[in-house]
């Protein structure tokens, strides 16, 4: 689903110019522009975080006032407090502006496009996950020897803020510059998070799968050309003969179901991968955007965690063993991760897991008021698309092992790492990525970093190696998005464009 996230993005860019900075602190210079009285009193309501103030603002201007003071109050349970920056956008009808988070230092673009008489408000864009182009605070890349202080000051006070629970590991190349755990695991028990708590990862756990295929085809056990009809031949031929792992490893088969219901139910129910397998054929006519009609490969990107649950397939059944057992046997114990599980049974046992926590019930209504654990959204397995629970420190080893060859051979590990395909690239904002084989590479700037994120309710992950530092970066939560602030407030203090 990611390529209509991406088609969004593209529509939503618009040329900027950045104004005048200090230091220390942005200034900014409000435009002459009808809508920035009315984008005034969108930060005072929200940096206020009263619903009543919320809700009088939303009443006032909003076409749609209860659906925008519920997207506001959501927002500062993920940003906190925040401040203009720089403009994006200025037409007549709309004004689109960079946001910076007060105390989490992350950026936001939020684009307000009013009625055509302008006392109302009739449509609302948010841009997550991006940064302006330029220079950005702090202006200056942060010595290392600084990072530690820095760091433990930042984290401390969104741990306060209660914007911040989960645990944050910097490093260059073999040394540790910052390593620090805030928060609850178990906030019933009054379980603290500490550095080697195991974490869910989401969608990291695609690393592990991809390294895993790696492996299998440097034994020679298997080719990425090689057609999936090779390996799961009760997959209908007629996609199977035409998609390979290639295909899987980058997203760019076209084997995307999670638009309907019954399918996803049956994923979060399944008990094993074969049951991942069962689902997709049960439910293979309601492939999205009608695809399974005169099937095609793809050949584009399009992120679908059912490319994964089939490389999870292949992986047992040309190794013989359960993917848990693999991960363990040929990752986990070879890098000496005794911190990180793909058998939820093991896990059970760790009573220093943390529970995911989030403000949405198992209705998926949103409480601002109280964040509530998110078991209802939880799978029964680690699926080899978004499962496996590691520890900061486990996931450094991992990464390091990578980078020195302990689990792959050089010609392998360039391959794995290599850009297979373009995800989007943003010129307007000097943002561009690539897919690898179950890795990213984002170029934010003059930053280049490889790795990937996960997110689901409750978990968030953010697993990164900038190449020309030599620096990791990696931060664990177990309230979902928070985990991307310290990680892109961190990406700033190593390269801010200087």
């Amino acid at each position: 689903m990611k390529n209509t996230y991406i088609q969004f993005l593209s529509c939503f860019l618009i040329s900027f110019s950045l104004f005048a900075q200090d230091a220390k602190t942005p200034s900014f210079e409000w435009p002459d522009h009808n809508v920035s009285v009315i984008f005034k009193d969108f930060l005072v309501a929200y940096n206020s975080n009263d619903v009543k103030n919320i809700e009088a603002y939303a009443q006032k201007y909003h076409t749609r006032p209860s659906r925008m003071a519920r997207r506001m109050q959501q927002l500062f349970t993920q940003y906190g407090k925040l401040q203009p920056y720089a403009v994006t956008a200025q037409r007549k009808d709309r004004l689109g502006l960079w946001l910076l988070g007060q105390d989490t230092k992350n950026w936001i673009e939020v684009m307000l496009v009013t009625n055509k008489t302008g006392d109302k408000i009739r449509g609302t864009g948010m841009m997550r996950g991006m940064r302006p182009k330029g220079l950005l605070p702090p202006y200056k890349a942060m010595a290392p020897n600084k990072m530690k202080p820095h760091l433990a000051a930042y984290l401390q006070k969104l741990s306060q803020q209660d914007h911040f629970s989960g645990a944050v590991l910097v490093a260059k190349g073999d040394q540790i510059l910052f390593e620090g755990a805030y928060g609850d695991r178990n906030k019933q028990k009054g379980f603290k998070n500490n550095l080697n708590t195991t974490f869910c990862l989401a969608s990291t756990t695609k690393t592990f799968t991809a390294v895993a295929i790696a492996q299998l085809a440097e034994k020679g056990k298997l080719k990425f050309t090689d057609f999936i009809s090779k390996y799961i031949p009760e997959y209908p031929k007629d996609i199977a003969q035409q998609v390979t792992i290639h295909h899987l490893l980058t997203h760019t088969s076209g084997i995307e179901l999670d638009d309907y219901a019954p399918f996803n139910q049956a994923v979060q129910k399944a008990r094993n991968v074969e049951d991942l397998l069962k689902a997709q054929l049960k439910y293979m006519d309601h492939m999205n955007e009608n695809r399974r009609k005169n099937f095609k490969v793809l050949n584009k990107h399009d992120y679908s965690n059912e490319n994964f649950s089939l490389l999870g397939v292949i992986i047992e059944r040309v190794s013989g063993m359960s993917y848990a057992q693999y991960l363990e046997q040929n990752i986990f114990k070879p890098v000496g991760m005794t911190r990180s599980y793909a058998d939820y049974t093991k896990l059970a046992q760790d009573q220093n897991h943390a529970m995911g926590y989030t403000f949405y019930d198992k209705n998926r209504k949103f409480n601002p008021n109280q964040r509530q654990e998110n078991t209802a959204y939880n799978d029964a397995i680690a699926s080899p698309a978004g499962g496996v629970y590691s520890s900061v420190r486990d996931l450094y080893k991992y990464f390091r092992a990578i980078n020195t060859g302990q689990l792959l051979g050089p010609a392998m590990q360039a391959t794995l790492l290599k850009k297979h395909v373009k995800t989007f690239d943003f010129k307007e904002i000097d943002i561009s990525e690539s897919y690898c084989y179950g890795f990213e590479t984002r170029r934010t700037g003059k930053v280049e970093h490889i790795g990937h994120t996960g997110r689901k309710v409750g978990v968030g992950s953010r697993f990164e190696y900038f190449p020309a530092q030599d620096m990791y970066v990696i931060v664990l939560s177990n309230y979902g998005f928070p985990a991307h602030n310290p990680a892109s407030h961190i990406r700033d203090l190593i390269e801010p464009n200087d």
